[in-house]
């Protein structure tokens, strides 16, 4: 009877570290996490580990919370050298509830959603252009030969129609119009350069000689006006010693004592006219008018004060 020998299996490997060993370090306490540091979802604790700074599973959730043993580098990096962190084992007091967590991290997602719905885009600065010009301050620039000239040479290196190799599609060789135009235009100003280079000539001639009898007329007005000079300086020393309010001109003076309207009326019916700024007076309308009266606003001016005033204000008898 032959015997058989059953293969050896494996034990199960636990889920998370257990050992007794703790660290002597002060424990971790979660309410000073984070939010966005912290997980504790049932069965899936994690945090941020303060030290290392690599996410860490925490064991003993039900007992004594602590670190999981674990290195300084994260788990997938097999190329760094691995060392022991100084957190391993060490407690964290977990004094945050999980509904408590939860509602703190709904309530900073739904923050940051509408922060970044909030801000505002990038502002890019708008480009300073130059203002443009009115119709009036633009300066036409006379056109020359040579310009021309250019602008031919750099549409027929550009055209194919000028050069001779567009054709249709009857083999017809092409014409260019704008070439045709540049041409005509060149021609003509190179036929009108002599008349053009005598005008500006004749100009400069002209200002060049009115510059010169600019210079001679200079030391004469300047000695008329040294001759003119003493006189206006004793006609303002003559106006400063006036009192002010003074007349300065000769006038009649303005009566202090002006009729009454009644009065007036009085002595139209009486017959006699009154002058509405002087007072002088005409024993009759005859005599007002050869005198030059002058009814002004409806009221009554001799004809010396009427002549103060516009032509378009005086109305004659």
């Amino acid at each position: 009877m032959a015997t058989t020998t059953a293969e050896p299996q494996a034990r199960k490997r636990r889920r998370k570290t257990r050992t007794k060993n703790i660290s002597p370090l002060p424990p971790l306490v979660a309410s000073h996490f984070k939010i966005a540091q912290i997980d504790l979802t049932p069965g899936k604790e994690h945090v941020f580990c303060p030290s290392c700074e690599n996410w860490t599973p925490i064991t003993g959730v039900l007992g004594t919370p602590v670190l999981v043993p674990h290195h300084t580098t994260p788990y997938h990096d097999r190329t760094a050298t691995p060392r022991r962190c100084s957190n391993t084992n060490r407690r964290i007091i977990l004094d945050i509830a999980v509904e408590t967590w939860r509602e703190q991290l709904v309530e900073r997602t739904e923050v940051s959603a509408s922060v970044a719905s909030r801000r505002a885009t990038r502002v890019l600065p708008k480009p300073k252009g130059r203002s443009v010009p009115a119709a009036s301050q633009l300066k036409p620039v006379p056109l020359s030969a040579e310009q021309v000239r250019r602008v031919f040479r750099q549409h027929q290196e550009q055209c194919l129609a000028c050069r001779g190799e567009a054709t249709d599609r009857t083999g017809q060789t092409l014409s260019c119009p704008d070439g045709e135009r540049l041409a005509i235009t060149f021609l003509r100003l190179v036929r009108q350069e002599p008349k053009r280079q005598a005008v500006r000539e004749f100009f400069a001639r002209e200002r060049r000689r009115f510059d010169r009898e600019y210079a001679k007329a200079a030391p004469k007005r300047g000695a008329g006006w040294a001759a003119v000079l003493p006189a206006v300086q004793s006609a303002d020393q003559l106006r400063r010693t006036v009192p002010q309010g003074a007349r300065l001109t000769e006038g009649p003076e303005v009566p202090l004592d002006r009729l009454a309207p009644r009065q007036a009326a009085e002595q139209a019916e009486q017959g006699q006219l009154a002058c509405e700024r002087c007072g002088a007076a005409e024993s009759s309308l005859a005599d007002a008018v050869a005198a030059g009266w002058c009814r002004i606003t409806r009221r009554l001016h001799c004809g010396r004060c009427a002549a103060r005033f516009p032509a378009w204000a005086r109305i004659p008898f």
